[in-house]
């Protein structure tokens, strides 16, 4: 009796273990074998808050900026009522003839799963996706991870007039001088910066935030 408990227990363990350790195994490859992933480090393309290093140093202090790119067909729109930033927050859509600016970080890959979080992709928020940037005077094409809305807008907001704009499109102030600080900080082109500060944003002032990310006398 005790010989064929034995086996039984010895069974259900070499069993259980090519399961657990295949799914481990498949989930490393897959993360491996993303285009953007160098080795132990992977490179992200920040069009939003986190073109600011104080704001992505925030959860991800290794990332390190390469420099300023530029994402072809795509342009940056707004979507989605944050309550941290008290308004719509930042996404890119595909759009033919379009650009959208932002910067490209080298994160380590083990803080991969923290600007995931940070994204809110268990959530549903965003989700992940591969672009090919181009770094500013550059012409190489440039793979890295970047985060869309998983609820696009459905209208271009660069096509409304300013009247027109629907407060759920609308980002908040804060919102608006994180984007504009870290695009002047990362070396973006003045006529893009001079785009950013031309959106209609909501009046709304996160004071923490702004303290924090000393955003007080950014102007728009």
């Amino acid at each position: 009796m005790h010989r064929e408990c034995l086996i039984r227990v010895v069974t259900c363990l070499l069993l259980g273990l090519p399961s657990s350790q295949g799914q481990s195994i498949a989930g490393e490859n897959a993360t491996s074998n993303l285009p953007e992933v160098r080795g132990d480090k992977f490179l992200y393309f920040g069009f939003g808050s986190n073109m600011l290093a104080k704001r992505i140093h925030i959860q991800n202090p290794t990332a390190v900026r390469v420099g300023p790119a530029l994402l072809s067909d795509y342009r940056l729109d707004f979507a989605f009522i944050s309550d941290r930033w008290g308004g719509a927050v930042g996404t890119i859509v595909p759009t033919q003839g379009e650009s959208a600016w932002g910067t490209l970080w080298e994160i380590d890959l083990a803080n991969l799963p923290d600007i995931d979080n940070q994204e809110g992709v268990h959530l549903g928020i965003y989700e992940p996706r591969t672009v090919y940037v181009k770094l500013r005077g550059g012409s190489e094409l440039t793979p890295a991870r970047a985060y869309l809305l998983t609820k696009q807008p459905e209208s271009n907001l660069y096509e409304l007039s300013r009247d027109s704009v629907p407060a759920s499109r609308q980002p908040s102030k804060t919102y608006l001088q994180c984007l504009v600080k870290g695009a002047i900080e990362s070396s973006i082109p003045e006529d893009y910066v001079r785009r950013l500060r031309g959106i209609k944003h909501n009046g709304h002032v996160k004071r923490a935030l702004e303290e924090k990310l000393e955003l007080q006398n950014v102007s728009l």
